[in-house]
């Protein structure tokens, strides 16, 4: 493929169109790399071409490219949002740490564009959490086919409590770690009764009991999605932070969640959990008050705990 450089300079809006698809044709295929150098040469000059026609058309060809030198394919990136999104919309020729890397550099539309892809990486996801605005890293939060890290998720929370719409996305993912969930819950919760004491003039007691329920649902939301040592993990954190309760407990038990309650009196039993379930679901009702004693629960919830686990538990072993 031979181009003359005075060629590209002086040829028409519509005959570079068309070089584009040429370029991108020949820079999809493995060939020499004395030929290749040649033709990402070309690519240059049309990346940096006076027409936003051409430059599109250049972005849209190579957008299904692989590979990419790093200048040409941030050069196109970091273009009006006509070039750049449908490039960033698509392209593999940039990596997970490259992209992270140019965000820095990018307009609010090309964050927007990223935070939508399904293969959104963890280094570009935590990049946009970190410096995009409220509108990019709302897309972030919104995108359910990525994973959002802890740290990700913490800094979201750092930069946006004062938001209620982000406390709320965020509220609602599937993958929230557990650790973080009651400190969102409380972001969330001391908002929501804000509203409900003074718009809404409801008295405190009113206005907690609402609260509560509340934040029971969040946290069963995540817990629902957990497996037993996610769970068991949340439960340890609950106790160091002296935030784990009987009421708590009960909440999670009435919704279906036996693990949690076995976390529960594990820890304040100094019991494994397997001894725990074995004491839990025995028929000889001598263990299960044992395991309450051991665990220092009142004879109020322990009522309550046999009654909900004889209907939900396994007493057949």
């Amino acid at each position: 493929m031979s181009i003359n450089v005075v060629d590209i300079v002086n040829a028409d809006v519509l005959e570079k169109v068309v070089l584009t698809q040429r370029v991108s044709c020949f820079l999809k295929d493995d060939c020499a790399d004395d030929e290749r150098s040649a033709i990402e040469n070309v690519a240059r000059m049309l990346a940096q071409d006076i027409s936003i026609q051409v430059r599109e058309a250049l972005a849209f060809e190579l957008r299904i490219c692989k590979k990419l030198p790093h200048d040409l394919a941030a050069k196109i990136a970091s273009d009006v949002e006509s070039v750049a999104s449908p490039f960033l919309a698509t392209t593999e020729a940039l990596s997970d740490t490259q992209l992270a890397g140019l965000l820095p550099h990018l307009e609010e539309h090309a964050h927007v564009t990223l935070a939508r892809r399904s293969d959104l990486g963890p280094h570009t996801c935590h990049a946009i959490v970190t410096l995009g605005t409220e509108k990019s890293v709302s897309f972030v939060v919104r995108n359910s086919s990525v994973t959002l890290r802890e740290n990700t998720c913490r800094t979201v929370m750092k930069r946006f409590a004062d938001s209620s719409k982000m406390m709320d996305l965020l509220s609602c993912r599937a993958d929230l770690p557990l650790a973080l969930v009651d400190g969102l819950v409380a972001l969330v919760s001391d908002e929501y009764k804000s509203i409900l004491t003074t718009k809404y003039n409801l008295s405190e007691e009113v206005a907690d009991k609402i609260t509560q329920d509340s934040q029971s649902a969040v946290i069963w939301q995540q817990v629902s999605f957990a497996n037993p040592q996610q769970i068991h993990a949340y439960v340890i954190d609950l106790k160091k932070s002296c935030r784990l309760s009987h009421e708590m407990t009960l909440e999670m038990l009435e919704r279906g969640c036996l693990n949690f309650l076995e976390s529960m009196l594990a820890l304040d039993a100094g019991l494994t959990l397997a001894a725990v379930r074995q004491s839990l679901y025995s028929k000889d009702m001598a263990d299960f008050v044992r395991l309450m004693q051991q665990a220092n629960v009142s004879q109020l919830f322990a009522k309550k705990y046999r009654k909900i686990v004889a209907l939900k538990g396994d007493f057949s072993s």
